[in-house]
């Protein structure tokens, strides 16, 4: 499947069954990033497709001090 990993907006290919198999190909930890599909936001145990396109975003949190 077609990959791209924000925010640097790089594209990779990468084979893999589950949204889990998915992050721990690229090396990513399930708590620190969203897999999204079109619009939707997937969890770990959602089964991908040969032909999906994903982006992959980093959890950004924060507040006010």
């Amino acid at each position: 499947m077609r990959v791209t990993i924000l925010p640097d907006r790089k594209h990779q290919d990468v084979a893999a069954r589950t949204v889990a198999d998915l992050l721990k190909a690229l090396g990513m930890h399930s708590d620190a990033h969203l897999v999204i599909r079109r619009d939707e936001i997937l969890t770990r145990d959602v089964r991908l497709r040969e032909d999906d396109e994903v982006e992959v975003w980093p959890v950004i949190s924060g507040g006010a001090t």
